[in-house]
């Protein structure tokens, strides 16, 4: 029997429920929204949601997600909407978090990096970064290090003035600790993105 997908609405908020994930979409001010996100999502997901705001003219200002230990993802994303973007009430944020991603990383380019090795979740990558802040730098970055075979346990996002202050907590297949191969191949790809000195 398919979940039922229960939706209430407010003047400034709305809620949707489909099996075990959730969302509340909050209007703050102006172009800005909060979006509150739950659910037992897969794979990379957070690539794939980010993609698909950026190709709705939706850029993300910050965010915090993080998985639990219920195997549940919990996020919150303050979102922006930028000119030709539709009413953020309208979106499914639950059907583009589910949505297989087809689509190939694009390119991305960093100002500045920081991998190490991180004991939180029982062994991560723990990366931090700053970049110019630009439509789609998320999506492009987790799909990057998605084909490698890491994903975010946790992450905070966070743009000021323009720039993005990132930190991610990366874990392997099945939340393992990534192999020194994946931490070699994401300093790799990571160099290769850092943006040349002027």
């Amino acid at each position: 029997m398919a979940a039922m997908d229960r939706t209430s609405l407010g003047d400034e908020s709305a809620f949707t429920r489909r099996g075990e994930a959730w969302s509340e979409v909050t209007h703050l001010e102006g172009v800005a929204y909060r979006v509150r996100l739950g659910g037992p999502f897969q794979g990379a997901w957070l690539a794939t949601l980010s993609n698909r705001l950026a190709e709705r003219h939706i850029s993300i200002d910050h965010t915090h997600a993080r998985l639990s230990g219920d195997e549940l993802w919990i996020a919150e994303f303050h979102l922006l909407a930028l000119p030709g973007a539709p009413n953020l009430f309208t979106v499914d944020y639950i059907a583009l978090a589910e949505l297989a991603s087809g689509a190939l990383p694009g390119p991305f380019e960093l100002d500045s990096y920081r991998l190490i090795e991180s004991r939180d979740y029982g062994g991560t990558l723990m990366l931090t970064l700053e970049a110019a802040d630009s439509l789609g730098l998320l999506g492009a970055l987790l799909g990057a290090l998605g084909e490698l075979g890491l994903h975010p346990r946790e992450l905070h996002i966070e743009t000021r003035g323009g720039r993005a202050y990132d930190s991610l907590w990366l874990a392997a297949a099945g939340q393992a600790p990534p192999p020194p191969t994946a931490r070699d191949a994401a300093e790799l790809l990571l160099a290769r993105s850092r943006k040349p000195a002027s």
